[in-house]
């Protein structure tokens, strides 16, 4: 019963952790995923500006990044000549960064015992006007 009490405690720790690392993994892919839907979305349809692309793709997000709603942030960026900026023709960059700040998915205190989860979750993608 003793190693067992021993082995328990060390086993629940691990597992804890363990679980905490595949939550934050998780959010980080739909972060990922989000980038890339939200410059999808930015490439294909001209109408979408930087003040507006959020609600216009945020249905589109997974419920893991949608909750809390001040969590989730979205920024695009248009790159090229003079007819890029306004209107976004045949051939402009657009870049969409899409950062998550992910305190809401940490369960386990931050650090937990020397290990230190990420609560911030960012990824960006880059596309081509169509």
């Amino acid at each position: 019963m003793v190693e067992f009490a021993l082995i328990a405690t060390i086993a629940l720790i691990v597992l804890m952790a363990g679980i905490q690392f595949a939550i934050i993994g998780q959010a980080a892919l739909a972060v990922s995923q989000a980038s890339y839907v939200a410059a999808r979305s930015a490439t294909i349809n001209t109408s979408v500006t930087n003040a507006n692309i959020s609600s216009i793709v945020s249905n589109q997000f997974s419920p893991t990044i949608t909750a809390p709603a001040n969590a989730l942030t979205i920024n695009m960026v248009t790159a090229g000549d003079a007819t890029c900026v306004p209107n976004r023709t045949l051939g402009c960059q657009v870049t969409v960064t899409v950062t998550y700040n992910a305190t809401s998915k940490l369960a386990l205190p931050n650090p937990f015992l020397g290990i230190s989860f990420p609560t911030t979750l960012t990824s960006s993608e880059s596309m081509m006007t169509q």
